[in-house]
């Protein structure tokens, strides 16, 4: 069955009717889901099978019958190891509906439903003698998230104990240990909290108001792909160091809230500006299987692994990739500044559920500090994300040189969420007008306002607010950004709103910058980003093509053909130079859905599995590069290289779901179907072969 839904079109800026399967949020979750990604990482699933195998041999060798519980069993998988391994009975549960079908499915499909009783429930609702017929004495599960407890785990492992488990039943994982590093770095820092907008010539336009400056920041931690971190942008201050333990075996008892100071030397002069986070699994109660998510310089398996770097495999690629589990960065309080040699604490904390930091170099009292959170609203009003990019140097200064040049008499019209540049211009002109569409970013606005002594700057959430002054206007500025974008072509609600609700009440000779944009686009090689989206077909040796059909659907029916990435984290090869595939502006504007070719011939031989997207603003129509913004790579792109991505955007990105071996000067189209409401929402690649073309859409 089907039923309307009201879905917002950022490029409309208007809420418009969708018809949905009643099914839709099912979907979604499904789509938006880390199991493929999962199901792709070959260690965590070897290292599962070898553990399994392991602890159901122990038992047998003791004369005992191995009887395994499998919580949150996904797609079945950790159960049919069990099986392949010898387990006597096994029971799996799992509370999402529709993947507990598909495991249902899959079971099936590899013969095991005789062997394998699944209960869709979520562990913490099973009873003894109604679910299952006794306790076992085999606990695998995998419930872990990259903050290791930020998907219940603690409370998972202490109900299974408690009520599921024989006493001394073997558990996989048996041990679980949480490491951080601190660390100096300005390029982390700017993720975090908002600097000074300063002029070209270094003067002071907006300082930062006091509440954000004192503000503890967000509770969220900021998961982040570390080994793609330039190593010169950031400086480390420790070893890395265990922070907590956690006994998943039931010897000791998991405790939700704990607090760890662990004294430090630090390793070099600097400004503590950031923790680094990351965990191991011990699989098995021996310790010989370890499972890391450590970046690749505390990787234990490292130096075992460098002598497979190459041109095409960078040293931070060569230990095991995954995206289920990254690293993460969590930020203090306040910076705090330590000499080489100096000892300070690092103080770690943990709920049921997160984990938080401070560092002090005075004795740390013994209390218990909250978990941090906003209370100035800009961390509420802003991602990670556009933290970064309204911290961007390089960035502002493109803009600054188009906004300096406004003459003192002008007045200007802002538009966008939270722009410090819109609302900059105060600084420059007779008076600005600053149309905001979000509350919590019109709140943020006005404390810069009252921090700055702005007495010259009218805020607004609506055009009939100011309808009457904009004749008068003769400057409409913006990034643009709207805190309803996801994709780079969304901004471009700018041009629309222009064109739509402003065309007939701005003057003829209006300045407006942007002047135009123009979205990019070239084929590459990702490492590993293509994975999440990769069929899996088949993980160890059993059938698990139930779950990409799945998976299929859930995409096709929830799911854009084009994906938000901040590709810096995702290294890719450039396999051909960039391509224009369309300009837009305020006059040329579609009305209606066109279809943009481009052709082009690769210039790198390689496995095309993505097409990356982007947007290039030009702030005036001069076509000077220092006056466009790339919301793409931030240097030349070279077919064969990695391309440098811009670290404080997202891009778009059309996954070539069979990749396609392709080669030197092997000519291809790009074909890409343009909504005047939503932007490029279908991609077809056509390449030229030998014997005849392919098409991938």
């Amino acid at each position: 069955m089907s039923t309307f839904a009201q879905v917002f079109n950022p490029i409309s800026g208007q809420m418009e009717w969708e018809v949905r399967s009643s099914d839709y949020d099912f979907y979604q979750e499904v789509a938006r889901s880390d199991y493929g990604d999962m199901l792709h990482d070959q260690e965590r699933n070897q290292k599962y099978y070898t553990a399994l195998k392991g602890a159901i041999a122990s038992l047998h060798s003791r004369g005992l019958k191995a009887n395994v519980l499998d919580i949150g069993t996904g797609t079945g998988l950790l159960s049919m190891m069990a099986v392949a391994s010898g387990a006597d009975t096994v029971v799996a549960c799992e509370a999402f509906k529709p993947m507990a079908d598909c495991a249902e499915r899959i079971i099936a499909r590899n013969g095991m439903s005789e062997k394998i009783k699944l209960i869709k429930l979520r562990s913490t609702e099973i009873k003894i003698g109604r679910d299952m017929e006794a306790r076992a004495n085999i606990l695998v599960t995998e419930v872990f998230d990259t903050e290791l407890i930020g998907e219940g785990a603690i409370d998972i492992f202490r109900h299974a104990h408690r009520n599921l488990l024989e006493p001394g039943a073997t558990v996989i994982p048996h041990f679980a240990r949480i490491y951080a590093q601190v660390v100096e770095s300005p390029l982390v820092a700017a993720f975090n909290k908002p600097k000074m907008l300063a002029t070209l010539d270094g003067e002071v336009l907006l300082k930062t108001p006091t509440e954000i400056v004192n503000c503890p920041g967000s509770t969220s931690l900021h998961e982040v792909q570390l080994n793609q971190l330039p190593l010169d942008s950031f400086r480390t201050l420790t070893e890395p160091q265990e922070v907590f333990a956690f006994d998943l075996s039931g010897k000791t008892e998991l405790e939700n809230d704990r607090r760890h100071v662990v004294e430090c030397k630090s390793l070099q002069t600097g400004t503590v500006q950031a923790v680094f986070m990351w965990w191991d699994l011990q699989m098995d109660d021996r310790g010989e299987i370890l499972l890391s998510c450590a970046p690749f310089w505390a990787h234990p398996d490292f130096a075992a692994l460098k002598s497979y770097a190459s041109a095409r495999k960078p040293l931070s690629n060569v230990i095991p990739w995954r995206d289920h589990w990254m690293q993460a960065l969590y930020y203090l309080p306040q910076d705090v500044t330590v000499q080489q040699g100096q000892f300070f604490s690092l103080v770690a904390y943990h709920d049921a559920l997160s984990l938080w930091f401070d560092v002090t170099t005075n004795i740390p009292e013994e209390r218990t500090l909250s978990p941090p959170f906003c209370t100035c609203g800009f961390h509420v009003a802003c991602s990670r994300t556009r933290i970064g990019q309204i911290n961007d140097h390089q960035r502002n200064k493109k803009y600054l040189r188009l906004l300096e040049e406004i003459p003192a008499a002008a007045k200007v019209l802002a538009i966008g969420d939270g722009s410090l540049l819109g609302l900059a211009t105060a600084k420059m002109a007779n008076w600005t007008y600053y149309l905001n569409f979000n509350y919590f970013s019109e709140k943020i606005t006005k404390l810069y306002v009252t921090a700055n002594g702005l007495n010259n700057v009218t805020i607004v959430n609506n055009v009939e607010s100011i309808e009457k002054d904009l004749q008068a206007v003769t400057h409409v500025v913006a990034e643009p950004h709207f805190n309803t974008s996801i994709l780079p072509w969304d901004n471009l609600f700018f041009f629309k709103f222009i064109k739509t609700r402003l065309a007939d009440l701005l003057p003829a000779d209006v300045t407006i910058s942007p002047a135009k944009c123009d979205i990019e686009a070239v084929p590459v090689e990702f490492l590993d980003l293509h994975k999440i989206r990769k069929p899996l077909r088949n993980v160890e040796n059993f059938n698990i093509e139930d779950f990409d059909k799945m998976l299929e659907k859930a995409s096709a029916l929830a799911d854009s053909k084009f994906e938000a990435h901040p590709l810096w984290e995702y290294p890719c090869l450039a396999l051909a130079d960039p391509m224009k595939i369309s300009s837009v502006d305020i006059e040329n504007f579609p009305e209606s859905s066109n279809t943009f070719t481009t052709t082009s011939k690769f210039k790198s031989s390689g496995s095309c599995n993505g097409v990356a997207f982007w947007v290039v603003w030009h702030l005036d129509r001069s076509g000077s590069d220092k006056l466009k913004i790339s919301t793409g790579p931030r240097e030349t792109i070279e077919p064969g290289k990695f391309i440098k991505w811009d670290t404080f955007t997202k891009q778009g990105v059309f996954f070539v779901v069979d990749p396609i071996p392709v080669t030197m000067e092997q000519s291809y189209q790009l074909d890409v179907k343009f909504s005047a409401t939503a932007g490029p929402v279908e991609c077809k690649l056509s390449l030229s072969l030998d014997d005849g073309g392919v098409v991938i859409d």
